[in-house]
């Protein structure tokens, strides 16, 4: 009885059963019976009664309907009683009742044992056996429907677990739900301690444990941990804690310890040992299933990690052995006599120098920018800048790059002043300008536009080259990448460092290509006033 009452206790709305037709005092809730494995001496005497008040009614209705028919309601009466659920055996003492009552109170001569006519004896015999089976095989269709509406209760808690298992994203899911379903089936609080990643258990619960257990009971689940088995309260191993403790059992081994401590002082039946277990069994399987899915991200991380340094590696080496070979090979130069006296060769020596210190300059502060990012640590400082302002401090910045590029400013004038980090904006801008004077060929034309679209300052940078290919728009702003058959050279840094100063400033950026031919980039910033 106590299994089934925590098993079926009144959850939210729905409305599940319990052993015996008694009422909960917890809840108040009016619950009838699903299952009676036992017939219990009260229900002998409830069967009795029912057979004596209906001997009185069919006594005091004798002359009128005749003994005969007397023996019709008695079987009528016989074939309902398993539906108060009395068991077989109530059942069975009931018609033995009936059939002596109807000898005795009915049957020519009453008030005797005797029968006198052999129509009668034989009706009574008839009748006994009839009675014997209808009420035998209707207790029996009785009970099975009470074991159905069990399981089918069992099975649908059980569907209701696994789904809430299935939709636990992490390890601390998994723990809520276990300790959750646990007060819920079976009354009972619950602590759950998982095994760390050198596979020992760990010193403390889950968090969301509903106890915690001193040093004793903690080396009782340190062994169930480390031999597997359960030990605890109703078990033959260490009995005298209050607490049960199961293993989480998987392929690899233990994933660690659940601990069950009922209110119950009785010991678990089967079917709530039965039950019990397939919950511990669910729970085992929803951990390692998140322990291995948790092994999959690390390897995924690890491949990623080393994609990401050997792709930096690469980008790196090469993009420091330009420069530096340059400024080498010019300070070498020096070294010879003549070409240290030509002082029309220093210029170009010296220019050199200077287009190589500049690219490992712009390297640098592409990687000291990225770190910015990655850390988190941005701080803007923001005050009242003009676009106008901003567009051309790029191209001035840019003029030894544009080379035979025409470019274009062209702002609203309904833009006005606003606050934004002029260093950050700059720099952002400045990435994407020199990508378009990259990968465009020369006396190519390149278009800044910058507008108010109700509150927020829409910037635009396109070109009328080639555009990008469909495949690779996604992917502009990700860190190193760089479009598969283009030249050699830089670090597929400048796009992503952009994106994140825009989106410091709470705005966004994209890429797409134009319908006419070539790419645009697109800064859209709020108007901060």
């Amino acid at each position: 009885k106590s299994f089934i009452k925590q098993l079926f206790k009144k959850s939210g709305e729905i409305d599940v059963y319990v052993v015996g037709g008694e009422e909960l005092s917890s809840t108040g809730t009016k619950t009838e019976a699903i299952f009676n494995p036992q017939s219990s001496f009260s229900k002998y005497i409830l069967a009795a009664a029912i057979v004596f008040l209906i001997t009185i009614v069919f006594y005091l209705l004798k002359n009128s309907i005749g003994y005969q028919a007397v023996s019709l309601l008695f079987l009528l009466t016989i074939s309902l009683l398993p539906l108060f659920d009395l068991g077989p055996g109530p059942v069975l003492f009931a018609a033995f009742l009936s059939a002596v009552s109807w000898d005795y109170y009915f049957i020519p001569p009453q008030f005797t044992m005797h029968v006198a006519k052999i129509d009668d004896v034989l009706m009574l015999v008839m009748y006994f056996i009839v009675a014997i089976v209808t009420g035998l095989l209707t207790s029996k269709i009785r009970t099975q429907q009470h074991f159905l509406i069990q399981k089918e209760k069992r099975t649908s808690l059980l569907f209701n677990l696994s789904k809430d298992l299935s939709a636990a994203s992490s390890i601390d899911d998994i723990a809520d739900v276990t300790v959750k379903k646990a007060n819920q089936f079976f009354n009972a609080d619950a602590i759950i301690i998982f095994n760390d990643e050198n596979k020992r258990l760990n010193a403390k619960p889950h968090s969301a444990s509903s106890f915690l257990i001193d040093d004793a009971d903690w080396l009782i689940a340190n062994w169930v941990y480390t031999n597997i088995q359960k030990a605890g309260r109703f078990t033959n191993t260490l009995p005298l804690s209050p607490i049960t403790f199961y293993p989480l059992k998987s392929k690899s081994g233990s994933m660690g310890v659940v601990g069950i401590k009922t209110q119950d002082e009785k010991k678990l039946t089967f079917e709530q040992e039965n039950f019990l277990e397939t919950f511990i069994v669910q729970i085992s399987n929803a951990a390692e299933r998140e322990y291995l899915n948790n092994i999959a991200k690390k390897s995924l991380i690890a491949h990623e990690s080393e994609k990401l340094y050997k792709t930096l590696f690469n980008s790196l080496s090469h993009e420091l052995k330009t420069p530096i070979t340059t400024i080498m090979g010019a300070v070498s130069s020096f070294k010879d006599d003549k070409i240290y006296q030509n002082k029309n060769v220093w210029g170009k020596i010296l220019s050199e120098i200077n287009i190589a210190a500049d690219r490992l300059n712009r390297l640098v502060e592409n990687l000291l920018d990225m770190a910015r990012l990655e850390s988190g640590y941005i701080t803007l400082k923001k005050d009242w800048h003009s676009i106008s302002d901003l567009l051309n401090s790029v191209i001035e910045k840019l003029k030894d790059e544009i080379g035979n590029h025409k470019i274009i400013i062209s702002v609203t004038d309904e833009i006005s002043i606003f606050k934004f980090d002029f260093g950050l904006m700059e720099q952002a801008v400045l990435n994407i300008i020199r990508n378009s004077l990259e990968y465009t060929p020369q006396n190519s034309e390149i278009n800044m536009d910058a507008k108010q679209i109700n509150d927020r300052c829409i910037i635009t940078v396109s070109d009328n080259g080639k555009g990008f290919p469909e495949e690779a728009l996604p992917k502009l702003f990700d860190k190193f990448y760089r479009i598969p058959g283009t030249k050699s050279g830089g670090t597929g840094l400048g796009l992503s460092i952009a994106k994140g100063f825009v989106e410091a400033h709470n705005g966004s950026i994209n890429a797409s290509n134009l319908k006419e031919g070539g790419a645009a980039f697109t800064i859209s910033l709020p108007l901060d006033r």
